[in-house]
């Protein structure tokens, strides 16, 4: 799924949230979204999920207004794993991913066992398997942060939002999440604190103040000149033992 936002503008009694945002977004790429705290991130994360509307402006998916698409229709091309999701629902683990494929069942059409399959697969993915059966309420922050995203990819979206998805993970399940989001051959939007994650993406937009300041390559957008302005921390670049570019970061400017 292509995704195309268009002068996008959003406010809140009258505060401006998000500032004629144009960009696009190619079928299959996995696009990082990083900028400080209050910079507009979960704004344009909620509003690519159709969630909030835009004050102005617009968001096409595969050149189809998202604000005229309805919500069935959009629940089973898009789905959204928020930064503060919970649930004071009494369910398992099981039930809480079944929700992923409440847009595919009707009066016409019950559980079936392409469903059954889809959860399946989606548990194995976050490694919650052998947690299905357990409560919702006895879980850590971890553990649920990984039943949401195994709800998300129960849903088979073509579009997958995820904001902060790493927050609450030890180090082991932010790595093994972040493989499985690369992996992922569907459109992805990530929005992301950790920078050294972000450079994992095909490319990023940098927001700022409610604008998007910066977008390309990683390795050419996260540059000192753009960190110090907008981050305000010194940062050298270095290769990991894999090879990969590594972000070192200090307070001094």
């Amino acid at each position: 799924m292509k995704v195309e936002l268009r002068h996008l503008s959003a406010r809140i009694h009258r505060a401006p949230l998000l500032e004629d945002i144009s960009v696009r977004i190619d079928r299959g790429e996995l696009f990082g979204l990083v900028g400080p705290n209050g910079s507009g991130k979960s704004t344009l994360m909620r509003c690519l999920a159709g969630l909030q509307r835009p004050t102005s402006g617009g968001i096409l998916v595969d050149d189809a207004d998202l604000a005229r698409m309805p919500a069935r229709h959009r629940a089973r091309r898009i789905a959204f794993v928020q930064q503060q999701a919970d649930t004071t629902d009494r369910l398992t683990v099981r039930q809480a991913v079944d929700l992923g494929r409440i847009p595919y069942l009707s009066a016409l059409r019950g559980w079936g066992r392409s469903d059954e399959t889809a959860v399946e697969a989606a548990l194995t993915a976050v490694e919650m398997t052998a947690f299905a059966g357990r409560l919702w309420h006895t879980l850590s922050g971890g553990e649920r942060q990984r039943v949401h995203i195994a709800r998300a990819l129960a849903q088979d979206p073509r579009l997958l939002l995820l904001d902060e998805p790493t927050n609450h993970l030890d180090i082991r399940h932010q790595l093994s999440l972040m493989a499985l989001v690369r992996a992922l051959p569907i459109t992805r939007v990530i929005a992301l604190h950790d920078l050294n994650q972000a450079t994992a993406c095909d490319r990023i937009g940098v927001l700022s103040g409610g604008r998007l300041v910066a977008t390309g390559l990683p390795r050419d957008v996260l540059n000192e000149d753009l960190l110090a302005e907008v981050f305000g921390v010194a940062a050298t670049r270095h290769a990991a033992p894999d090879g990969s570019p590594r972000l070192h970061f200090s307070h001094a400017l």
